[in-house]
C-alpha cells in the first residue's frame, strides 16, 4: 500500500498544483473565518497595525499609534509561514530567482503605491475582490471593475519599463531550465548559475528588515497590551488564524494565486485570441500568456468568491447573520474607491502580485517580496500625515449611500432573488471560464485540471504546439528534441 501512495504523495509534496485548488483552499479559509467572525478577512490595515506595534515597542504612543491601533494579524503571519512549508516540501526557496535593479526598485515602490491605495480605496484586493465581492458589496464591485481597466494600463506600463518576463504566476527551476532547452528566451530569463544570493545586498538588507520585524512582533505579542496578543486571545484562538492563513498561503504558493492576475484575465484572454504578437512584442512570457489563455487565475477567484459568498447568503437568509462590511461610511462608493483602485492596480503589478501574494512569497524567499515588505510602511506615511483631510476627500461625499446589492431593492425577498441571482452569476461565470479556458488551452479537461501550470505548459510544447517567438532554427531544433526516444 505504502508502495502506491509513495509516488502521489512526493508529487504532491515537490510539484505545483492545478491552480483551481487554490480557489477551495482561499475559499474554505475565508468560509471558516466568516463562520467564526461573521466577516471577511483582510490584511493591509493589520499589517499597518503591526507596524505601529513595533514602533509602539520603542516610542509610545507616537507617529503611526495616530492612525493604526498595535496589534498583530496572525492570519498574514500564517500566509508567510505557508509559503514557508510550500518552499520546504517543493525542496526549493526561489531565493536562486534573479531580478534585476529596475525591478526591485519598482517592487519597493509598488509597494508603497499599493499601502497608499488600500487607505483611499477603503480596503486591499483581497478585501474588495474576495470579500467584497462574496458580500456583494457595490463600492468593491465597482473597485473590482476599475482594477480591471486601470490593471491593463499598469502591465503595459510595466511592460514599456522592459520588465515584463518578469511577470509570472510562479517560478520553478524545473521550468526555467525546461525553457531554456527549448529556447524560450523570455521564460528562463531568471535563471542565472553565476547568481550568488547569499551575497546580494538587496537580499541580506531586506532580510534583516524582515528577521527584526519577526522579533520584534514577537516580542510586542508577549509584553504588550494587543487585542489579538497573548493572553488577550487563547492559543486555541491563535492556532485557528494561523491555520487559516497557512491554508491560504499553501493555495497561493502551490499555485501562484493572485487577485491582481484575475481582474487582469479577460482582457489579456481576449488579446491572446486576437493580437498574441502584441504581447510577444512586449515581452510577455509564455507561461504567462497561456496562463491568462486558459483563464486559471479568473477560475480560482470565482470559485474562492463563490464559495464565501453561499456561506455569507447561507448565514444571512437562515441565520439572520448581517451581511459582513467594513466601518462606515467605507461601504459607501465613493472617490477614494475610483482613485484607490488605479493605485491598488499599479501596485499591484509593480511588486508582482496582491499582498497576500506576497506576504506569502516572503516565506518563499522571493527577493521582489523582500524588497517590497519595508515599502508597504512607506505608503502609510502619507496616510499618518493627514489622516483627517485624506478620509474627508476620500469619503467624505459618497456617490451612493448604500453599501451592498440587496439595499438596491425593497422587501425580504426582493432582496433574498437580488442576492441568489448575482450567486447564479458567479457560477454561471465560474463554469463558462473553465470550460473555455480548458478549451483554448488545448489540453483535455484532466490534464488542463489535474497539473500545475508548468507541467500544461510542458505538455503543450511537447505536443507540438507552436511557440511564436521562436525562430525556425529553434522550432527545428525542438521538433528534433522530441524525436529522441
Amino acid at each position: 500500500m505504502s508502495m502506491i501512495f509513495k509516488p502521489w504523495i512526493k508529487k504532491l509534496l515537490l510539484e505545483q498544483w492545478p491552480f483551481w485548488i487554490s480557489g477551495l483552499l482561499i475559499g474554505g479559509a475565508e468560509v471558516l473565518y466568516y463562520w467564526r467572525y461573521h466577516t471577511f478577512i483582510t490584511f493591509t490595515t493589520s499589517l499597518g497595525q503591526m507596524f505601529a506595534g513595533i514602533e509602539q515597542s520603542f516610542f509610545p504612543g507616537s507617529f503611526l499609534s495616530k492612525a493604526f491601533e498595535p496589534d498583530i494579524n496572525w492570519v498574514l503571519l500564517g500566509l508567510f509561514l505557508g509559503g514557508f512549508i510550500v518552499a520546504l516540501a517543493e525542496r526549493e526557496f526561489r531565493t536562486w530567482v534573479k531580478y534585476d535593479r529596475r525591478s526591485l526598485i519598482v517592487a519597493f515602490f509598488g509597494a508603497a503605491l499599493f499601502s497608499f491605495g488600500t487607505r483611499l480605496a477603503g480596503g486591499c484586493t483581497t478585501h474588495h475582490v474576495l470579500g467584497g465581492l462574496a458580500a456583494m458589496n457595490i463600492a468593491s464591485i465597482v473597485v473590482s471593475i476599475l482594477m480591471f481597466v486601470s490593471g491593463l494600463i499598469a502591465i503595459y506600463f510595466y511592460a514599456y519599463l522592459g520588465l515584463a518576463h518578469y511577470f509570472k504566476p510562479q517560478e520553478s527551476r524545473w521550468y526555467a531550465m525546461q525553457s531554456r532547452e527549448f529556447g524560450i528566451v523570455n521564460d528562463a530569463l531568471i535563471l542565472d548559475e553565476k547568481y550568488k544570493p547569499n551575497k546580494d545586498p538587496w537580499r541580506i538588507t531586506s532580510l534583516i528588515f524582515l528577521i527584526l520585524f519577526l522579533i520584534i512582533i514577537g516580542y510586542g505579542v508577549f509584553t504588550k497590551d494587543w487585542a489579538h496578543g497573548f493572553p488577550s486571545i487563547s492559543i486555541i484562538e491563535i492556532s485557528f488564524l494561523l491555520f487559516i492563513g497557512v491554508t491560504m498561503g499553501v493555495g497561493v504558493g502551490k499555485t501562484g494565486f493572485g487577485t491582481g492576475c484575475a481582474v487582469l484575465t479577460p482582457e489579456m484572454f481576449r488579446t491572446m485570441l486576437t493580437k498574441e504578437n502584441r504581447l510577444i512584442n512586449l515581452r510577455i512570457n509564455y507561461l504567462t500568456r497561456n496562463f491568462f489563455l486558459g483563464m486559471f487565475p479568473l477560475v480560482a477567484i470565482l470559485l474562492a468568491v463563490l464559495l464565501l459568498n453561499v456561506a455569507i447568503l447561507i448565514g444571512w437568509i437562515i441565520y439572520g447573520i448581517p451581511l459582513p462590511a467594513t466601518t462606515q461610511p467605507f461601504d459607501f462608493f465613493s472617490v477614494g474607491h475610483v482613485v484607490g483602485a488605479i493605485i491598488l492596480s499599479f501596485g499591484s503589478v509593480f511588486m508582482l502580485g496582491c499582498e497576500i501574494r506576497n506576504y506569502t512569497r516572503l516565506g518563499m524567499g522571493y527577493l521582489t517580496s523582500l524588497v517590497a515588505f519595508p515599502g508597504f510602511i512607506v505608503g502609510y506615511l502619507p496616510y499618518v500625515l493627514f489622516k483627517e483631510k485624506i478620509d474627508a476627500w476620500a469619503f467624505g461625499s459618497p456617490f451612493l449611500s448604500i453599501s451592498s446589492l440587496p439595499d438596491l431593492v425593497s422587501g425580504k425577498w426582493l432582496k433574498i432573488g437580488l442576492s441568489l441571482s448575482f450567486t447564479f452569476f458567479i457560477l454561471l461565470l465560474l463554469i463558462i471560464s473553465f470550460k473555455t479556458g480548458i478549451k483554448k488551452v488545448g489540453l483535455s479537461w484532466h490534464e488542463s485540471s489535474s497539473q500545475g501550470i508548468d507541467r500544461i505548459m510542458l505538455k503543450k510544447i511537447l505536443r507540438g504546439h507552436i511557440i511564436p517567438e521562436l525562430n525556425l532554427d529553434s522550432q527545428i531544433g525542438m521538433d528534433e528534441e522530441k524525436k529522441k526516444p
